[in-house]
């Protein structure tokens, strides 16, 4: 199937690493041209010579000027934007997390502003050259949103829902597709040859681990021209989670 991202603009946040890169890589293979958005700048160039990106901007998406600057350099390395992917976001972890009297707040408004606030910060800049010529933007959340028991992975994948389904609405209208990926514990080059971490994230339906590049092939089909008929919708790439019901 062509998916019609050949000549594509798209800008990756987080693509230096994990889901993001696997996602850059992909676009790449499509045709897409990419740019990868990051705090690292050696990684970030590594990255982008040995996929073949069209180029890296350096950001950190917790300031609103740099992410504006960034995306504004992405425009003018490649004339337009048709495709945002968000998933600059700190790293999960698979230990324990805290309880109600154990929680950090410092912590707690880092994932936040990271996550859901980066998120917006970067769909913001965006949306104006999202608009002159329609487009897809991916939210890249996570599974802690429909569960209970990690309340910042909970609170910070459930605000990037949220914040999904109000820009589909806003910006549907304007031809611009707005869709939340929920990974489950995805195998990365980070966890790779990790047995204990495959064997944690083996526990779904297909009692085998996701791996990044699957988790990037939804992402992909949805910024597509075949996915827009997605808009406002969640869909999970977890491999299936056992016993739960999902109207």
């Amino acid at each position: 199937m062509d998916l019609g991202l050949a000549g594509a603009a798209a800008l990756v946040t987080g693509g230096n690493r994990g889901i993001g890169r696997a996602t850059a890589a992909a676009l790449v293979r499509e045709g897409a041209r990419v740019v990868l958005l990051g705090r690292d700048g050696a990684s970030l160039a590594a990255t982008a010579a040995e996929i073949g990106a069209a180029g890296h901007v350096v950001a950190d998406t917790t300031d609103d000027g740099a992410v504006v600057a960034a995306v504004d350099r992405t425009v003018a390395l490649l004339g337009g934007i048709d495709v945002l992917v968000n998933c600059a976001a700190p790293r999960a972890d698979v230990a324990p997390p805290p309880g109600l009297a154990g929680l950090d707040d410092a912590d707690f408004l880092r994932n936040l502003d990271t996550k859901a606030l980066g998120y917006l910060r970067t769909a913001r800049a965006a949306a104006p050259h999202l608009r002159e010529r329609g487009g897809a933007i991916v939210n890249v959340s996570g599974m802690n949103a429909r569960t209970t028991g990690n309340i910042t992975g909970s609170v910070r994948n459930i605000a990037v829902v949220a914040l999904t389904k109000n820009l589909a609405d806003e910006l549907g209208p304007a031809g611009i597709a707005v869709s939340c990926v929920h990974p489950g514990l995805t195998v990365t080059e980070r966890t790779e040859g990790d047995a204990e971490y495959a064997a944690v994230a083996a526990r779904n339906a297909l009692g085998r681990p996701v791996t990044a590049a699957e988790v990037a092939d939804v992402i992909t089909f949805l910024v597509s021209p075949r996915g827009r008929a997605t808009n406002g919708a969640v869909v999970t790439a977890d491999g299936g989670r056992p016993g739960g019901l999902w109207a």
